[in-house]
């Protein structure tokens, strides 16, 4: 028996047999999202064993990969480093096991585990981690592939002997989803409106516009794709560069080096709405309104005991594939599906818990998860890591494990009892919670394998002429774009400290004016010697310098405070990243950027400081004069900058600015202050020596971020 020195509940979902990935933060430092793992009820991050160096034998890129907010890195990785990784892991672990780096660093332990919320939770989230989405889904397709469901599904809309469409044996059928709406468990679903018949009976009457009356679940589970696309192409004589192949670009015997891992997916699904639209070309706004994922993917090493093979099938369900599919399609291992035990639970407005209605079988499946990639790719398809697949309604032979409220109600004409509530439905109300559950059982040598859950809450559609979202909607939507709209509001009531004549004071307000941040001025007299009150040094800033920047963090409820003019503007960019940028996206224009703005702030501005050069000629007994120090300090400093100026203007298609784009970036902000003293304090003449400086400062000064926070402008000037 697989045994963990980590205290793990038996009927825990994630047992050390489990090891499944996810991606979670930290409330309420709201730290950035990061990749994990999930052992009983901790989540355990996988990030900072990373840093502790714990994979570099193994995966030493996990270093900057478990860091990101995504698995997408990770899933690009070949089969081997997800089964190294995972292997790494259970050793970690695993009572009495090879590496016991972990169980004996206490510090280390305390950094690495999280509690996580039991699986009966009734939200994806607890006061002690946010789950995110796994990946960034490019995209998602849905598939049609349990004959049971098909075969339920055409006899009612075609009668017993025409259920099934001539195509349905000879290949998996499916269509493209939208990936935009595919949201983690716990994200509530607003109630979609859409065209729906007039008449039932006569769609020639037309159609009316109003919400959907048919909201429906579908019982699922998906697999993300992993590898990379380069192997998407298995013909080893294509020789061709830039045209898409044509050839059959995967086979089986591949297809599960591409599955990265399975999770739980409840593709909810306006059913009258679909009925009237679907025809010619299947569904549409039916199906984009919303697609719930569990937030953890469980790996197919994880599942592997669990793989059932043709024989091992009950034929009641339609496994056995007759007729025999075409080549490409064939698999001769005879795998079918896994033993995954699905349960449907719904829990309405006032019951106490949620009612099962429905279980099923994930090895109910006729068409298998490598037969729908293959399939997928056939036609040279380009096959992405972190593409979501999904199955397709997983339904029984008997009616208590068909996994939609259509067949369960068999199309509107029976209720569904939600247990022993005495509640009822037919389909999905308003303010129902829909659950989906799933696991593997123990087997011999190892623990129960579980996906967590999978659940929804409907909330009531939007009436059409757009009134604004309940309260709980509104909380939904502005958390739909996390962490941009989140962080933005984060930080409240600021505060610059500052002096109208320190330069690295005006640097600071022509970000937050860029930024369009408000704040509060808060003038400190430097010829006064305020900044270095023991007050001030006591609750602003210990270095006894100006700028510093305070505010609320209404996440955490403290008020922090920062120093240091680059450091403000970097947390400025970073915690508003929806405000105007001013530092470039890509990594090394980004470098470019500080490599400017170091030769001014600390290469020549710390130099040409008054208060350092009088001290240095106090020092030097008049041998050095503060004047000339400063001058000749000055015009080394820009010299360079003249330089790399011109430099990063040659590769670039505007000369106005530092970077050579058309509007002012972090550079500029930092050189304009620094060409003010020149001029003003210590008379340097700029435009013989340095004409690309002197027109990037006339371009600055003219404006708005630059002449509104002048320093002529601020309290106390003189």
């Amino acid at each position: 028996m697989l045994t963990s020195w980590l205290d793990i509940p038996s009927d825990s979902d994630f047992s050390l047999s489990n090891i499944p990935f996810g991606i979670f933060s930290i409330p309420p430092e709201h730290q950035r999202p990061r990749c994990g793992t999930a052992l009983g009820d901790h989540v355990v991050d996988l990030a900072v064993l990373a840093e502790a160096g714990l994979f570099d034998d193994v995966f030493p890129q996990g270093r900057n990969v478990f860091r990101e907010s995504t698995l997408n890195s990770f899933m690009q990785q070949p089969r081997p480093i997800w089964v190294a990784v995972r292997n790494r892991i259970i050793q970690l672990f695993q009572t009495n096991g090879p590496n016991h780096d972990l169980e004996s660093n206490r510090e280390l332990r305390n950094a690495v585990l999280h509690p996580l919320m039991s699986s009966s939770s009734n939200s994806n989230n607890n006061n002690n981690v946010i789950m995110h989405l796994p990946a960034t889904i490019g995209d998602y397709t849905d598939f049609y592939s349990s004959k049971q469901h098909a075969t339920n599904v055409g006899t009612m809309f075609r009668g017993k002997d025409n259920a099934l469409q001539p195509n349905w044996l000879h290949l998996p059928v499916g269509y493209h989803g939208r990936s935009s709406t595919v949201v983690v468990s716990g994200t509530p679903i607003r109630r979609p409106c859409g065209q729906l018949q007039k008449d039932k009976d006569d769609p020639k009457q037309g159609s009316t516009y109003g919400p959907c009356q048919q909201l429906d679940f579908e019982l699922e589970v998906a697999f993300f794709v992993g590898g990379s696309s380069d192997n998407n192409n298995d013909n080893e004589n294509d020789s061709t560069d830039n045209a898409m192949s044509t050839s059959t670009s995967m086979s089986m015997e591949k297809a599960y080096d591409r599955i990265f891992g399975f999770t739980l997916m409840n593709d909810w699904s306006a059913r009258d709405i679909q009925k009237w639209e679907y025809v010619p070309l299947g569904p549409f706004t039916a199906k984009n309104f919303g697609t719930t994922i569990a937030p953890w993917i469980i790996t197919t090493m994880a599942l592997e005991p669990f793989l059932v093979v043709d024989d091992e099938v009950d034929d009641e369900v339609g496994r056995t594939q007759d007729p025999l599919p075409l080549p490409y399609l064939q698999d001769a291992t005879r795998k079918s599906s896994f033993d995954v035990q699905l349960e449907v639970a719904i829990q309405g407005e006032g019951m106490e818990k949620a009612e099962k209605i429905c279980h099923s079988n994930f090895r109910h499946l006729y068409w298998t998860a490598a037969q729908q990639l293959v399939h997928h790719a056939v036609t040279g398809c380009t096959m992405k890591a972190g593409d979501l697949l999904g199955s397709g309604t997983i339904s029984g032979s008997t009616p208590d494990s068909f996994g939609s409220m259509l067949e369960l109600s068999w199309k509107g004409t029976k209720e569904v009892p939600l247990g022993d509530s005495g509640h009822v439905r037919q389909y999905i109300q308003d303010g129902d919670t829909v659950v989906m559950c799933g696991w593997a059982a123990q087997k011999e040598g190892g623990g129960r394998v579980g996906f967590g859950s999978c659940r929804g809450k409907v909330l009531p559609a939007l009436p059409y002429d757009g009134h604004q979202l309940d309260n709980e909607a509104a909380a939904v939507t502005a958390s739909a774009d996390a962490p941009s709209t989140e962080t933005t509001e984060r930080y409240m009531n600021l505060k610059l400290y500052g002096y109208w004549q320190s330069s690295s004071s005006w640097r600071v307000r022509i970000a937050l004016e860029a930024k369009a941040i408000p704040y509060e001025k808060v003038m400190i007299n430097v010829k006064d010697m305020e900044h270095q009150s023991e007050n001030y040094k006591s609750s602003v800033n210990p270095m006894g310098q100006v700028p510093a920047l305070q505010f609320e963090d209404k996440m955490t409820g403290k008020t922090a405070c920062l120093s240091q003019s680059v450091a403000i503007m970097e947390f400025l960019e970073d915690a508003f990243p929806n405000s105007t940028p001013l530092m470039p996206v890509d990594p090394i224009d980004r470098a470019y950027a500080r490599q400017m703005i170091e030769v001014i702030n600390s290469g020549t501005q710390p130099l040409q400081n008054a208060s350092i050069l009088k001290d240095i000629e106090e020092r030097s007994e008049g041998r050095i004069k503060a004047l000339e120090e400063g001058h000749r300090r000055i015009h080394r400093g820009l010299a360079a900058m003249e330089k790399l100026v011109k430099q990063r203007q040659i590769e670039s298609h505007s000369t106005k600015y530092c970077m050579g784009g058309f509007s002012p970036s972090m550079v500029d902000v930092v050189l304009l202050p620094q060409l003010y003293n020149a001029r003003h304090l210590y008379n340097v003449d700029l435009d013989v020596p340095f004409p690309a400086l002197a027109k990037i400062e006339e371009a600055c000064l003219k404006h708005p971020w630059f002449s509104n926070t002048h320093p002529t402008l601020q309290p106390g000037a003189n």
